[in-house]
């Protein structure tokens, strides 16, 4: 079924590039109307927050721009990330790039929904073991405040983004640096008590006072399965 979906998306994508074939011809309109409707459908079932900040003029010059560099993907559900990549590379929505933020918060709660998950049993945190980032968990810094929709303000702020399968919801918490960093940096060839001990010497923090303040909160993380134990 993608073999058949990409072969008839190629043939309109062809008819809409092409330039051999007669462009004031009625088939030529009524196929990129087509496609475009198509793949307007899809961008604002994926984009909520970012359709409701910007026009309809400059959405649809965006996605005719689109159109002619197609997707390079068969499946319907990542087509809206190309359309993302795409205007993030070629500048499209520069004068705002709040815009580019928008469409990152927007995707990547359909990624984490789509991404696999294979279930860990529960246990408690505990600093001598190493742990990762769960795949159905992200972390971000964004320059404009779009966790409190205010998003034309700029404001650094870091996010962590996971998949909360108790509630059944892609869950959007925002942390402070320090603890972003630790959540970058922890990896499967030390403890996290390893890694912690180097971040505190480096910003000179009592390391005893970060375990106190942060054990919860990682806790949390790990009974949220936005950690996992190696």
């Amino acid at each position: 079924m993608a073999k058949l979906e990409r072969d008839v998306e190629d043939r309109f994508f062809d008819i809409i590039t092409n330039q051999k074939e007669n462009p004031s011809s009625n088939a030529y309109k009524v196929y990129q109307r087509l496609v475009y409707y198509r793949f307007e459908e899809i961008i604002k079932n994926t984009f909520p927050e970012f359709i409701k900040n910007i026009s309809e003029k400059k959405l649809e010059k965006s996605i005719f721009e689109f159109l002619k560099n197609p997707p390079n993907t068969p499946f319907v559900w990542k087509i809206a990330n190309d359309y993302r990549k795409f205007v993030k590379k070629n500048k499209i929505f520069d004068s705002k790039k709040y815009l580019y933020e928008l469409l990152y918060f927007d995707w990547i709660e359909v990624k984490l929904i789509m991404t696999e998950y294979k279930s860990q049993d529960e246990s408690t945190f505990d600093w001598k073991n190493s742990y990762s980032l769960s795949p159905t968990c992200k972390i971000k810094k964004f320059d404009y405040d779009i966790i409190n929709k205010e998003y034309k303000i700029k404001r650094e702020n870091f996010l962590i983004i996971y998949n909360n399968f108790k509630i059944n919801e892609v869950v959007f918490r925002e942390i402070n640096q320090f603890i972003f960093v630790l959540l970058q940096k922890i990896n499967k060839k030390e403890s996290i008590e390893e890694t912690l001990n180097l971040l505190c010497t480096e910003n000179e923090i009592d390391i005893n006072e970060a375990k106190t303040i942060l054990y919860e909160a990682l806790n949390e993380l790990l009974l949220d399965k936005a950690i996992n134990k190696n």
